[in-house]
């Protein structure tokens, strides 16, 4: 063969292999409306705020990707008040030895009222506890901070008492096709990304399309950490 056969065999492999990639990468960033939109909330879905957009967040307590995006879904929180309805589900991903265990905790305290104090406790603190062998005595001084009643709560852990409902969420973000945490369902369209910006652009549009004035918010992540990608499930 040639010098100049070779070389455009090389730019002919080239061209294929970018137009592939292109065809991926486009296909991956093109978010689809789900199917079916009663598997988005259930009756025991933790759900705070008001308005016309529904905001779903599939999460996992361990997960540092959660972790970084957290600010910037309270911060949108915010600054959407009114405007719309946040809901959290479980979806604790087999690689994080301790995320059910903090979903428990979750659910355990919501048992107790305190559902979103100890959401935040769990996100903010995530350093402090996700490589402990064992996280209970942690999350129950937490609980014991929020003024429930620690042995209560302990039980509940222990006995795994909300396992059905973890098991309902993980179940339900599987045929939605979460495949990875976060995952954020906006209307029931899932977003490209999960940065404050992402995250805005994509309710301003579902306010527009319902008819309701967009918000003005800041243009720049309210956080200062690093962008990192979802955390896939294995």
């Amino acid at each position: 063969m040639s010098s100049e056969a070779k070389t455009m065999g090389i730019i002919l492999t080239l061209v294929i292999g970018g137009l592939i990639g292109l065809f991926v990468l486009t296909n991956r960033a093109d978010p689809k409306p789900v199917g079916d939109k009663s598997k988005l909330t259930r009756e025991s879905t933790p759900t705070r705020g008001t308005g016309s957009v529904q905001v779903v967040e599939f999460g996992d307590y361990q997960c540092p990707a959660c972790a970084t995006s957290y600010p910037d879904m309270k911060q949108i929180e915010a600054d959407f008040a009114g405007k719309i309805i946040f809901s959290f589900r479980h979806f604790p991903l087999a690689q994080h030895a301790n995320a059910q265990i903090a979903s428990q905790a979750a659910e355990a305290a919501r048992d107790q009222g305190k559902f979103w104090e100890m959401h935040d406790k769990l996100y903010t603190n995530q350093p402090a506890w996700e490589n402990q062998s064992s996280p209970l005595d942690t999350f129950a001084n937490y609980a014991g901070e929020l003024g429930l009643d620690v042995e209560k709560f302990k039980k509940a852990v222990t006995d795994k008492q909300f396992q059905t409902i973890i098991d309902q969420d993980t179940a339900d973000g599987t045929a939605l096709g979460v495949a990875g945490t976060p995952t954020i369902f906006i209307d029931g369209v899932a977003t490209k990304g999960f940065s404050y910006a992402d995250l805005r652009d994509a309710i301003n549009a579902a306010l527009e399309t319902s008819g309701s004035s967009v918000t003005p918010v800041a243009t720049v992540s309210p956080t200062t950490l690093p962008e990192v990608t979802p955390t896939p499930a294995q």
